[in-house]
């Protein structure tokens, strides 16, 4: 043991002063040494030899042709993929299920600041060099997460606490957490669900991970250990690095792996990655790209030996290799079609197919996919719930059978007025004795994490419908192809139709995006999109969309603080902009001046994290612009605002990239830079309420329920706040908080319903939601042209600002532009 341990400690040396690894050989042999002499005096000829003709070269095989373009597999071309991103991918395993009991548990929120041990901010950096995103207010609830900033131990080089631990101490400039409703439980900081798959996800693709490494290396459980996990130990130090006299690195195995062998390791490890993807494929395409190459042909071998693997054949749909950028004409629905055929149960597949679908334009199918696996999993839901009724009941007839008559105690059983919560389970024991309700998603009847998948799915699907279909119609007015105008797998976008036959939609035109109102190209914009008809068909997609996010919404509790009544609505859409600025990525702004009393205008929120919640939030917002449901856009988007700041994955996920959020700002931005008539002043700044201004302020009575069309129960109320969370019950529903027209009107299709205040009123909030904007990119003008004057002749370094918006942008402009701009222009 001392001999290996020197040997150990020489070697170290030296490879530190020659700058060699510990794992290169320190003396090259002499056969290395002359084959490497052989190789140089090659050189020369093979050169010589191995200049091709010119004729070869004019004429490229087929197989060079294929080569030459840029393949990679499936899975990473899913869309919401940047949503998942965090430190769940790196974080030890064992501390990623910590955290996971942790928000499981009720009291993580609901206990005092001085309960809770929290180490002082470190200058360096925390879990994989990341931090969460600046906020413009600090909150109290960041006293859990401030606890969490450093969870390196203390031995461990490059991260050293500052400071002694010291409690978090709120500041007079922190806001006050929200407090749940009496009777109501704290909701937990992440949707149980989600932290429940990626905590499997992580563990699935870890040992899927092993798996594969040990089929391809041969190495047993032991040996690929003992080289990956640290240890003290000297001896299992020098058996990792081939030092143990055996000239081995395989741990002392020397005998090959029998292909039997070699082909169960990879068909179980093919067997976790399907239940990984089947959990949540967007999550599991995440983790899976984070492992390099391991996991590139193992379902392809695995087919070799069993072509009716239904988990190899699942995980090689993900993992094949097609052409970058063209994933709807490299797919098709065969795979997907034949493993539906022989497991219908398996909703997994379901939603798979639907997604592909949607890739393929093809979203009737893709609704059909969504709605039969969204009905499947209610259904089963409902039966466990009945089943566990019908067992709880008959133990309690049990219980009552064997209690003694005459008998005045009770033994920890229910009373006989009925059951209290913590015979249901329904509460748990505080730190300091007291009571804590359960929130009914930690609960076992919660929903699946695969209910909200599928709402998200399918109102996503409906939104992306009413947008291809309106594509589709303006490309066929300009006389342009979509197919042929990208070839190269770019997106196609309406503002760059040169060869279009009126020139597509226009950018920075002060008379709005297709020009003005009595203008040929507006004239025919407007002839072929707003048709009764395919106006209706829009409206009815759009509203459907609207249906799914909200109920998706309605999974996630939120917690309101008091609502402040020191500032109006024009001011609080104002801030709810700000704020919104400042969460975008890649936008490197400084805070604005507005928000330096955000407290006294915006109340306070907290709700349950998702990835997707942003998404979701923002793709409300564009149904609503899109229905021209202006009075209600406002409400929701300063509500929208307050929520996204007040969200909080870390340190499981760091801040979504939304599509949807960038869409909506950027149109908002395109609208205030090219329609006049939108940033003139509005009734507030003017010193007058216009006609019906006080309807949209005030929360209105709760409308009607509104009929669905898988016959799902719904229930809306003000357009002013989604109050408090909908319990999970056999139905899902809309939140409290609908943000549906509850002005009057029946459907969104009748937006102005043709009177005169209804315009009026819907053209005074299109000024308020636009003349924040219009003020903010003047403010951003004048700093750059100082910045310009200020720099004088030197060089500014480049500022490489990707835009994350797509072409649904210039969609949502030109049907806009085409239906409703013409309306509020008539009285402007």
């Amino acid at each position: 043991m001392e001999f290996i341990t020197q040997v150990i400690t020489s070697s170290a040396t030296t490879n530190s002063s020659t700058g060699l690894s510990s794992t290169c050989d320190l003396v090259p042999s002499e056969a290395s040494q002359k084959k490497k002499k052989k190789k140089k005096s090659k050189k020369p000829k093979t050169h010589e030899s191995s200049d091709p003709p010119v004729k070869s070269r004019a004429a490229p095989s087929p197989d060079f042709e294929r080569a030459s373009v840029l393949c990679i597999s499936r899975n990473k071309h899913w869309k919401y993929i940047s949503s998942y991103h965090g430190p769940w991918l790196q974080l030890p395993l064992e501390l990623l299920e910590s955290l996971l009991v942790l928000n499981l548990d009720p009291a993580t929120l609901s206990s005092a600041e001085t309960q809770l041990p929290a180490l002082a901010y470190s200058s360096q950096a925390s879990i994989g060099s990341i931090q969460s995103r600046p906020t413009p207010r600090p909150r109290d609830r960041d006293r859990i997460l401030y606890s969490l900033k450093d969870n390196t131990p203390p031995e461990s080089p490059g991260n050293t606490f500052t400071t002694l631990p010291v409690p978090y101490t709120p500041t007079s400039q922190s806001v006050a957490f929200p407090l749940p409703a009496p009777g109501k439980a704290t909701p937990p900081p992440i949707d149980p669900g989600v932290f429940r798959n990626v905590a499997t996800i992580r563990r699935l693709i870890d040992e899927a991970s092993e798996l594969s490494v040990r089929a391809s290396s041969g190495l047993s459980a032991v040996a690929l250990g003992s080289i990956r996990t640290p240890s003290n130990s000297a001896w299992a130090t020098a058996q990792g690095l081939s030092f143990d006299g055996s000239n081995n690195g395989g741990g002392g195995r020397n005998v090959a792996m029998s292909a039997m062998r070699v082909h169960r390791l990879r068909a179980l490890a093919v067997q976790k990655l399907a239940a990984a993807y089947k959990a949540d494929e967007i999550a599991s395409s995440v983790m899976v790209m984070q492992g390099g190459s391991v996991f590139d042909d193992i379902a392809e071998k695995v087919l070799k030996h069993d072509p009716n693997d239904a988990d190899a054949r699942y995980v090689h749909f993900f993992h094949e290799k097609i052409p970058s950028r063209q994933l709807a004409d490299s797919t098709s629905t065969q795979v997907l079609d034949e493993l539906i055929a022989t497991n219908p149960q398996r909703l997994e597949y379901h939603r798979t197919r639907g997604i592909v679908h949607c890739f393929r334009d093809e979203y009737s199918l893709a609704t059909k996919d969504f709605t039969h696996a969204l009905r499947e999993s209610r259904a089963a839901r409902k039966a466990r719930a009945a089943h566990q009724d019908l067992i709880s009941s008959r133990e309690l007839r049990g219980k009552a059978a064997k209690k003694k008559k005459g008998s005045n105690k009770i033994w920890g059983q229910a009373p006989p007025s009925g059951t209290n919560a913590a015979a249901n389970g329904t509460n748990v024991e505080g730190i300091n004795g007291e009571p804590l309700l359960l929130h009914p998603s930690v609960l076992p009847d919660a929903p699946d994490p695969i209910e909200p998948q599928l709402l998200f799915l399918r109102g996503a699907a409906h939104l992306q419908h009413a947008v291809y279909l309106i594509e589709s119609a303006v490309l066929r007015l300009e006389g342009v192809s979509k197919v042929n105008s990208s070839l190269d797998g770019a997106e196609m976008r309406l503002c760059y139709l040169s060869n279009g036959r009126y020139g597509g939609v226009e950018m920075g035109n002060p008379d709005g995006p297709l020009g003005r109102s009595d203008g040929p190209k507006a004239q025919a914009y407007r002839q072929v999109l707003a048709d009764d008809g395919f106006r209706e068909n829009i409206h009815s997609l759009l509203r459907k969309s609207l249906r799914d996010h909200e109920r998706f919404l309605s999974h996630f509790d939120t917690l309101e603080g008091p609502a402040p009544m020191q500032a109006d609505l024009a001011k609080r859409v104002e801030v709810a902009f700000l704020l919104t600025e400042l969460v975008r990525p890649n936008i490197h702004t400084p805070t604005a001046t507005g928000l330096a009393h955000v407290d006294t205008i915006l109340p306070p929120m907290f709700t349950t994290y998702h990835p997707l919640l942003v998404e979701s939030h923002f793709s409300i917002l564009i149904c609503q612009l899109m229905l021209a449901e202006l009075p209600t856009l406002l409400t929701t988007f300063s509500r929208t605002a307050v929520v996204v700041d007040g969200l909080e994955g870390y340190p499981v996920f760091l801040p979504p990239r939304s599509m949807a959020q960038a869409e909506f700002i950027e149109v908002l931005e395109r609208l205030a830079s090219g329609w006049m008539p939108g940033v003139q002043p509005h009734s507030y700044v003017q010193g007058k309420k216009a006609t019906n201004r006080l309807a949209i302020e005030p929360p209105p009575p709760p409308s009607p329920p509104m009929s669905s069309i898988d016959s799902m129960s719904t229930s809306s109320a003000d357009a002013e706040s989604y109050p408090a969370f909908t319990s999970f019950s056999n139905t899902c529903q809309i939140p409290s908080g609908s943000s549906l027209p509850t002005n009057g009107r029946n459907t969104p299709s009748s937006a102005f319903s043709g009177s005169h205040d209804d315009l009026l009123e819907a053209l005074d909030c299109a000024r308020i939601l636009l003349v924040p904007v219009a003020a903010r990119q003047k403010e951003r003008a004048e700093k750059a042209a100082a910045e310009k004057v200020k720099a004088g002749n030197k060089k500014k370094p480049l500022n490489f600002n990707i835009p994350l918006h797509g072409p649904r942008v210039e969609i949502i402009l030109a049907w806009f532009a085409a239906v409703h701009l013409v309306e509020l222009e008539s009285v402007a």
